[in-house]
């Protein structure tokens, strides 16, 4: 449960950063350095990596 708590809310961080114009390693390096180590950098790069998708799909985003 926890897992589908955190992935919702760094999906919703790399989309603000979609929004703002960044691209994928600026949103990483913003998600990164506003969490402090709380997500791993795996995670933020599945949940970027999906915001970024030209083609998300409807289930992950």
């Amino acid at each position: 449960m926890f897992s589908e708590c955190e992935h919702s809310c760094l999906l919703q961080m790399a989309k603000a950063c979609k929004q703002r114009g960044m691209t994928r390693a600026e949103a990483i390096r913003s998600i990164e350095t506003e969490l402090c180590g709380f997500s791993s950098p795996f995670r933020i790069g599945q949940a970027v990596n999906t915001a970024f998708s030209p083609n998300p799909q409807p289930d992950l985003v």
